[in-house]
């Protein structure tokens, strides 16, 4: 994948990047080349630096700055003086946080969620971070063992979703995080309409957060709120298809309020 980025005004640098690496989970890293080559004259660089993105709060690609969501921030490169039609190339690394949101799920990407690395190139004070690579994240191995629990029970994988804002009383520390959609299967039709499930991950836990829309009339739905904590370690040792299981049958039968 190569980008180009537009030049700092008529006979400026230019930055290419290109990612050997583009395709990371939670925790992992992304790798490439970044290369800045000069342009009618001497400039000095201020920095180099990646920036992980996601939209937040529409529906559709990386659209404009108003709608984009920074996951971290990475300076990958420090100072220099680039000479004039000189070429510099980089080796980089991006280090992936926890908290990324996921693209693909049970091998296919994911509807409606779009993850990019942009390369920021400071000259003169100006930031160009017009430069922007597509990534693709799968889920980390405690992650994919929940989505799988759910789709044995019948659970169907739609769509995903950034929303703004926090969860109480988990250790988020984005202001955003990711909804992701499923449609209940012939078991749970009748009761639900659909189930949410957010990921936040930290060094040594996996906070699960479920969300179940569950009918209650014809025009009526309740939404019942289940959490449950994750230790990657020891994942294999817990029954979770029996405790999910345990878990929507109370949600679909008990009157009085869940959580």
């Amino acid at each position: 994948m190569k980008r180009l980025m537009r030049m700092f005004g008529v006979g400026g640098p230019s930055v290419r990047t290109e990612l050997k690496v583009s395709r990371a989970k939670p925790g992992g890293k992304l790798s490439g080349t970044v290369e800045v080559t000069g342009g009618d004259h001497q400039v000095s660089i201020g920095y180099i630096a990646l920036t992980l993105v996601t939209d937040v709060g529409v529906q559709g690609g990386l659209l404009g700055d108003q709608s984009v969501g920074e996951i971290s921030r990475q300076k990958v490169v420090e100072g220099f003086t680039l000479g004039a039609r000189e070429r510099r190339v980089f080796d980089i690394t991006c280090d992936v946080p926890l908290e990324t949101p996921l693209t693909r799920a049970f091998g296919q990407q994911i509807a409606g969620m779009n993850v990019g690395l942009r390369t920021e190139l400071e000259v003169a004070r100006a930031v160009d971070r017009t430069d922007l690579d597509p990534v693709e994240i799968d889920p980390m191995p405690a992650q994919q063992h929940i989505l799988d629990t759910l789709s044995k029970l019948g659970f169907q994988f739609v769509k995903a979703h950034m929303e703004k804002g926090r969860l109480r009383g988990l250790p988020q520390s984005l202001p955003f995080y990711q909804e992701i959609e499923f449609l209940p299967g012939t078991a749970y039709a009748a009761q639900v309409r659909n189930l949410e499930v957010t990921f936040v991950a930290t060094d040594r836990k996996l906070h699960v957060v479920m969300e179940l829309d569950r009918k209650v009339g014809p025009l009526a739905d309740r939404e019942i709120f289940g959490r449950f904590t994750v230790d990657p370690a020891t994942i294999a040792d817990t029954d979770w298809r029996g405790l999910l299981k345990d878990w929507l049958t109370e949600s679909t039968t008990r009157k009085g309020p869940l959580f």
